[in-house]
């Protein structure tokens, strides 16, 4: 049964309320203090961490530019991520810009500063759910094997990728075929082929397929 609002009981408790709210008055004073002081700072830093973000995105967009004239060195591009480096940062866009350097840098036959910066990008950019990390173990995959550095190649194309995982399979098989281990390149091409549903892939994959020589 519902007590009466009204009732001497409901009143003695709301006056016992209001008398422990008068002498923990300072207690009660500090805590709401602390909690708009914890709001407030939290908004401040959210903000800051927006302008960053803004910051950054615009000095990408700068790079972006430089990357897509067709002027513009390898030389002249470095000197542009460098300015920019400051708003970039430990952000995402960083990332991105490590990725333009090392395929203007691939392009330009400049490929230990290429393998530098996708080293970078594969053993410190988040490996989860993450195209950009996937992208920089497909190139960096590609470049070793074109160097015959197949054990390093290897290594790097060692763990499933949550974007990229057919290439991946793909240049394993790919490393077998150069070392003329063709069963298990067969083995690699129809799991790249499993992977996917890329008609395209597919069929470069059955081209791939037939070109192995019989065991």
């Amino acid at each position: 049964m519902n007590e009466d609002p009204f009732s001497s009981s409901a009143e003695s408790r709301l006056s016992g309320f209001f008398d422990w709210t008068r002498s923990n008055a300072i207690s009660i004073s500090l805590v709401l203090a602390l909690l708009v002081g914890s709001f407030f700072i939290y908004l401040y830093f959210q903000n800051k961490k927006e302008e960053k973000l803004s910051e950054a995105f615009e000095a990408y967009q700068s790079i972006i530019e430089s990357f897509n004239n067709a002027e513009s060195t390898l030389e002249d591009f470095m000197r542009q991520m460098d300015s920019a480096q400051p708003s970039i940062e430990k952000t995402v866009y960083e990332t991105a810009s490590d990725l333009l350097i090392a395929k203007k840098a691939f392009e330009e036959a400049n490929l230990d500063l290429a393998k530098r910066k996708l080293t970078k990008i594969v053993t410190t950019a988040d490996n989860s759910n993450n195209p950009l990390h996937d992208i920089a173990v497909i190139r960096l995959g590609y470049i070793l094997i074109q160097e015959r550095n197949f054990e390093k190649a290897r290594e790097n194309l060692g763990s499933k990728l949550d974007f990229y995982e057919p290439k991946r399979l793909e240049l394993l098989g790919d490393i077998e075929s150069f070392e003329k281990s063709f069963d298990a390149a067969n083995t690699y091409y129809e799991q790249a082929i499993k992977a996917t549903a890329d008609k395209g892939f597919i069929e470069l994959m059955n081209i791939k397929l037939s070109l192995l020589p019989s065991s």
